[in-house]
């Protein structure tokens, strides 16, 4: 009695076993920059970029306008200038100089800031669109194409990128 259950316990084993191997493991992969420039909301977001870009590029020429007549200014006056005045005029120099140095690298940081915090939610929205395609599919991972971390891509690893695209609502 007690071999026949351990046979019969045996043999459901073996069966689902055998059942997990046959299930198919899918594997796919999906153009997340191809997928991302199409969204509307990244176009979006380059237009935000490309308008505050614009306006801080527009401060720094104008600072560097100001700049520039100051050192004309200055050395077509040099030669009648007091020591003093002449020394003061300089200090004027340098330390326009160095704002304008300071302006051009925190308008850097300010626009890369700008970009992270406006392509977050962006970013958000595709890997939840990614995720659902991977759970509707049946997917077991999904690979970023273009990420360079994929080492090698089978004939069998399923393209999702047009998936992605349409759960997105986009071409």
């Amino acid at each position: 009695m007690r071999r026949v259950t351990i046979t019969a316990l045996i043999s459901a084993l073996l069966l689902f076993v055998s059942g997990i191997n046959a299930q198919e493991l899918k594997f796919g992969h999906a153009n997340v920059q191809e997928i991302m420039q199409a969204m509307p909301e990244f176009k979006e977001m380059q237009k935000q970029m490309e308008t505050e870009y614009s306006q801080l590029e527009n401060q720094l020429a104008t600072m560097q306008e100001d700049y520039k007549k100051m050192e004309q200014d200055y050395m077509q006056t040099a030669e009648n200038l007091s020591p003093v005045d002449r020394q003061q005029k300089e200090q004027q120099l340098m330390q326009t100089s160095q704002k304008i140095q300071g302006f051009y690298q925190s308008t850097q940081q300010q626009l890369s800031q700008k970009q992270q915090q406006l392509q977050q939610p962006i970013m958000e929205k595709l890997r939840t669109a990614i995720e659902q395609v991977g759970e509707e599919g049946g997917f077991i991972y999904i690979f970023a194409q273009n990420s360079g971390a994929t080492v090698y891509q089978s004939d069998q690893s399923v393209n999702v990128t047009p998936l992605v695209k349409k759960k997105l609502g986009i071409n």
